[in-house]
């Protein structure tokens, strides 16, 4: 065949001839165990290490409709910097007939950027063919070779065979043919096909071949280091000192030159301390330098020389990370670049030694003067694609990648990478809840969150790439969304704070609450639902099916909650507080009452102390977070119900002591109602009611249905309720005391004041000459026990009072404005006194009730 001319990178030519012979077998799946409409019969890879070649063969079975159009592309990928592409075959079997499709024309070969999104350029070709005439039940037969390997990997071969299907895949082959006295290692996982190995032409052939193999299905939300797909490393890297070897081929840091250098000096000269020069350093490469990797042909693996990543001010991990250490090392500070790998983290021990078990480098600083005690903490492990770090170095968070290969002369093992910098968050939720009922008041909600450390890193980063008003109209949407029922509306701007240098970030929210209250119209009760949705957010919740695979946590994460509920007055709360310690994380919850405070505090916190659980814990797990959930969501009941009480709520002892102050009140006005002065200024009837009467009558005339309303509905309600009498039990019993006994002259002299307030009315209306006497003493009585009441109550309670001793204040204010305008009128008017002359026996009725009766005693 001939090769073609079009595509130089591509050729068409027979199949090599040591590939070794197999005879597709295998099962035909069910229905169910495959999608897209075809599978797979047959996958063959068969790699040969003296000619480095890897054959591919695949055949495709085409079932139904969409099959026809998910399965007649053919595309293969290559790295045209160091490889080329031979086709050997491209078949269709239709009925027993063979359809060759192998035509020069057809290939299409693009630029393929799969990781452009991540900044990273490949350099990635595909070589595609779409085949013409494909039809239901046709056999796709594809067969080609890749020749070529990344020589930055000087001729040593590692792989990782995997021997699982997407779908279902009839029969898996693969294969190693490599000359004898070329010394492999392998290591299995997950029981894949037993390999053997023969003696093929003075070559060994390692050799693998299974059935039948099903999709490995997975649970949700697993670890990235967790694979149950049956799998062979092969490496010929023998030891982890081999790899350190190869790694500093490409590590050889030089001294700085040229503008490079000009920089370091600068910054040696503005540095008064080893770390000052350090953070400059770090604090340059991590944010001047962006994120972009040109990683094509060696570029994969060998970083650029550090004088052009300067000067292009690009560059990935590995460009980074080297310029990084030749910065510091031009002033004489151990740094050395670290590989990682940031999903097999710690679990990268399990592997054989290869370059190919990282994905990431980082880079190990010394940050404390070399001694005979040198351990972890005299090094800091910087992540230099870490964008906008806060804190000294020494404090910088590193991701926990766990374990890492060191590229140091000598390094025989991998490092462990501390845990250390990880960061916390902190949030608190200040609920505010206006008077039950009470549809025009607001309340308010006010957040505040605060990230530290590591945490403080990856905010800021995300606040920086976002837009402020896009923020804000997240977070006030998630809290429309958890208050549907009520209106919430911002009411500031979003505060917030970058404390860089010490490394924390804070927030704060401001919302308005409308009608936050609902009426349960079966109990006739409001209520309000709590739901600690900021945590719940952040859980991983478990279906109630049973578990097979390790459950992926967040680490790090710590995070401290607290919901601040604020009530308008006392409260009965069921106080509650536990704790649970397992090997993978922390959980605490605490429910308690601040009486001094009117406010209902919960309080959680939620720590991982692993990056997963592992599976035979995950029925445990499972049972933590559904309590932890569970105790997230509350429904706040007002203690009493419209128009009534609870029972459970009621003091005994001041029910008793209201009935007494009443019956009491009644017989006393009762008496009182009988006193005349004793003189009269005019014998004949009063004159009816004008001029500026008028205006007292009106006020006089309601006073008592106001006083009985506020008394009913608002006061009554503290006066007999058990919450109310034991509000100030944390303050001690001298305070508690004092603090019942102000209850008890305000029931006492609120209930007198309604009676008197009635009397009055009667006077005033019957034109008795008691009335402006009587009243001037209502006013007084009525102004001085507002005073004294809330001397007592701002001495006693004054930093729970807020708003309410402002009312207060207003409410004596106007009892004076109120008492300086009537009373010198009642005494100095002509007017009242020729209006306010009847005596007790001077009406018919007041005579029938006197006949045998004394009159009453003058006041003094």
């Amino acid at each position: 065949m001939s090769e073609l001319r079009a595509v130089p990178s591509i050729g068409i030519k027979p199949v090599p001839s040591w590939v070794i012979p197999v005879t597709p077998g295998g099962k035909a799946p069910s229905a169910k165990d495959f999608s897209g409409g075809y599978y797979l019969t047959f996958v063959d890879k068969q790699v040969n290490l003296a000619a480095k070649t890897t054959y591919k063969r695949f055949v495709r079975q085409i079932v139904s409709e969409s099959g026809i159009q998910n399965g007649s592309e053919i595309s293969v990928t290559f790295d045209p910097a160091y490889e080329r592409v031979d086709f050997h075959e491209v078949t269709v079997w239709r009925a027993g007939q063979r359809i060759a499709h192998l035509n020069q024309g057809d290939f299409k070969v693009m630029p393929v950027e799969s990781e452009r999104q991540r900044f990273i350029y490949n350099g990635y070709h595909s070589a595609s063919l779409v085949l013409k005439d494909i039809r239901k039940g046709d056999r796709i037969d594809v067969a080609y070779s890749t020749i070529g390997w990344n020589p930055v990997f000087m001729n040593k071969y590692s792989d990782l065979m995997y021997f699982n299907a997407y779908d279902y895949i009839s029969h898996i082959h693969n294969s190693i043919l490599a000359p004898v006295g070329r010394v492999l290692y392998f290591k299995d996982f997950n029981k894949p096909p037993l390999g053997n190995a023969r003696n093929v032409g003075g070559n060994t052939l390692y050799e693998w071949d299974t059935r039948n193999v099903k999709k490995n299905s997975y649970d949700d939300y697993v670890p990235g280091w967790y694979e149950k797909e049956p799998s062979v490393q092969v490496t010929e890297f023998g030891t982890w000192k081999e790899v350190t070897d190869w790694g500093l081929n490409f590590y050889q840091v030089p001294a700085p030159s040229g503008a490079l250098k000009a920089k370091v000096e600068e910054w040696k000269a503005q540095s008064e301390s080893t770390l000052e020069f350090i953070g400059k350093a770090v604090r340059f490469v991590q944010d001047e330098i962006r994120y972009l990797g040109i990683e094509t042909g060696e570029n994969s693996h060998r970083p650029h020389k550090p004088e052009e990543v300067f000067a292009q001010r690009y560059g990935d991990c590995k460009d980074k990370a080297f310029l990084l250490c030749a910065i510091l090392r031009s002033n004489d500070i151990e740094c050395d670049p670290v590989l990682v790998d940031s999903y097999k983290r710690s679990h990268v021990a399990d592997y054989l030694p290869s370059p190919s078990d990282f994905n990431h480098v980082i880079a190990r600083v010394r940050v404390q003067e070399k001694s005979a005690k040198d351990n972890e903490t005299s090094f800091a492990f910087i992540d230099a694609t870490m964008a906008l770090q806060g804190g000294a170095v020494p404090q910088m968070y590193c991701p926990p990648y766990g374990k890492g290969l060191l590229l140091k002369s000598g390094q025989t093992q991998l490092v462990t990478i501390p845990d250390h910098n990880a960061g916390n968050i902190d949030i608190v939720e200040d609920i505010y809840l206006p008077a039950t009922g009470d549809s025009s008041a607001k309340g308010r909600i006010q957040v505040k969150t605060a990230y530290y450390k590591g945490d403080a890193d990856d905010f800021r980063a995300q606040f920086q790439q976002g837009h402020v008003s896009e923020l804000e109209e997240n977070y006030l949407n998630f809290y429309k969304d958890l208050f549907k029922h009520a209106g919430v509306e911002s009411t500031d701007t979003l505060e917030y704070y970058d404390q860089r240098e010490g490394n924390s970030f804070s927030l704060v929210e401001r919302y308005a609450l409308k009608n936050p209250w609902k009426l349960d119209s079966t109990t006739n009760k409001f209520y309000f639902d709590v739901f600690g949705k900021t945590l719940y957010t952040t859980l991983t919740i478990l279906p109630g099916r049973p578990r097979k695979d390790p459950i992926l946590l967040k680490f790090p994460n710590d995070q401290s909650y607290i919901i601040n509920v604020h009530m308008p007055d006392a409260w009965t709360i069921t106080q509650d507080k536990w704790e649970i310690k397992r090997g993978s994380y922390v959980i605490s919850f605490e429910s308690r009452y601040l009486p001094e405070e009117y406010t209902w505090q919960l309080k959680y916190h939620f720590k991982t102390l692993k990056d997963h659980v592992p599976v035979t814990e995950a029925k445990q797990y499972k049972a933590d977070i559904d309590k932890l959930v569970e105790n997230l969501e509350y429904q706040l009941t007002e203690p009493k119900s419209v128009g009534g009480f609870e029972v459970s709520d009621i003091n005994g002892w001041m029910v008793g002591l209201l009935i007494v102050a009443v019956i009491f009140t009644i017989n006393f006005f009762r008496r009182l109602y009988r006193y005349s002065p004793g003189y009269r200024h005019y014998h004949e009837p009063g004159i009816e009611l004008s001029s500026w009467l008028i205006f007292l009558a009106i006020g006089i005339g309601f006073q008592p249905l106001t006083l009985l309303f506020q008394l009913i509905g608002q006061q009554l309600p503290a006066y007999v309720s058990l919450i109310h009498w034991n509000a100030l039990e944390p303050r001690g019993i001298l305070i508690s005391t004092a603090y019942r006994a102000v209850l008890v002259f305000e029931l006492c002299f609120n209930v007198g004041m309604v009676g008197y307030a009635v009397l009055v009315a009667v006077l005033f209306f019957k034109k008795r000459d008691s009335f402006p006497k009587l009243y001037i003493y209502y006013l007084g009585i009525n102004l001085s026990g507002a005073i004294l009441d809330a001397c007592a109550s701002y001495a006693l309670a004054g930093d729970l009072l807020g708003g309410e001793f402002n009312e207060t204040i207003a409410t004596i204010g106007r009892s004076m404005f109120y008492s300086a305008i009537w009373i010198p009128y009642l005494i100095k008017s002509s007017r009242v006194q020729r209006t306010f002359v009847n005596t007790y026996g001077d009406l018919p009725a007041e005579k029938e009730l006197s006949e045998g009766a004394e009159v009453a005693e003058p006041l003094e």
